[in-house]
């Protein structure tokens, strides 16, 4: 076998600049272990004179420097919006004009005639209705019962025992209630309290509606008035 194709060239280390460094690095640990093996000997060979101690050297391995950071990356700026669009209101509608007033025409004068109108003379107005006189509260509750007393004096006068109360021999007394008007004319009649017998009722209102009555005197209250009265039959 040739020994030419069993020679292989060492590859180099590494390539470019890293290259370069690592071999410096490397002289430099060379040539500083030469320097500190050298340094102990001599030390060896002064402490051996002198103490015959031995001396502790350190070494300290320089690290690689770090490689610089890359720049940071720019921001891209930000974009501008757009500016916003501006309307335009339309713009308002003229005022449409104003009519121009037409005069109006006056009118005519109308000329009234005025008829002479023959002087009447008016009769004179007739004379004022007399003072009505002033009645207390006691006169007028007098009158009244006095009305009612009279009232009452006709109706038991008016009063005519029925058939079948004279053959039953009935007897009572029915309270009745009487409402006239102003000049004795009668509004309303109404039992208030029966007698207890019913044909000895209608006796009393027949005897109450049979009858006129005269006008409310003058101290009486001008007005429609209820009486009760207590009309008593007998057999």
């Amino acid at each position: 076998m040739n020994n030419a194709s069993l020679y292989h060239p060492d590859p180099p280390l590494l390539g470019g600049s890293e290259d370069k460094f690592w071999r410096a690095l490397i002289v430099a640990l060379v040539v500083e272990a030469a320097i500190g093996f050298a340094f102990v000997k001599l030390s060896e060979t002064v402490g051996n004179q002198v103490n015959k101690q031995p001396t502790i050297v350190k070494v300290q391995m320089l690290a690689p420097p770090k490689p610089k950071p890359l720049p940071p990356k720019p921001i891209p700026p930000k974009p501008i919006p757009p500016p916003p669009k501006t309307v335009t209101p339309p713009l308002p509608k003229p005022p449409p004009p104003k009519p121009i007033p037409r005069p109006v025409p006056r009118p005519k004068p109308v000329q009234h005639i005025v008829k002479p109108v023959p002087h009447i003379e008016q009769p004179a107005p007739p004379p004022p209705p007399p003072a009505v006189p002033v009645v207390s509260a006691a006169e007028m509750e007098t009158a009244t019962q006095l009305y009612a007393g009279r009232l009452r004096e006709l109706v038991q006068a008016n009063l005519t025992v029925p058939e079948d109360v004279q053959m039953m021999q009935l007897s009572g007394t029915t309270v009745i209630s009487i409402r006239l008007a102003p000049d004795g004319s009668i509004l309303s009649v109404a039992v208030v309290r029966s007698s207890g017998a019913p044909p000895i009722d209608r006796a009393a209102i027949a005897a109450a509606r049979g009858q006129s009555y005269p006008a409310f005197a003058k101290d009486m209250p001008q007005r429609p008035t209820s009486f009760t009265l207590s009309v008593h039959l007998k057999d």
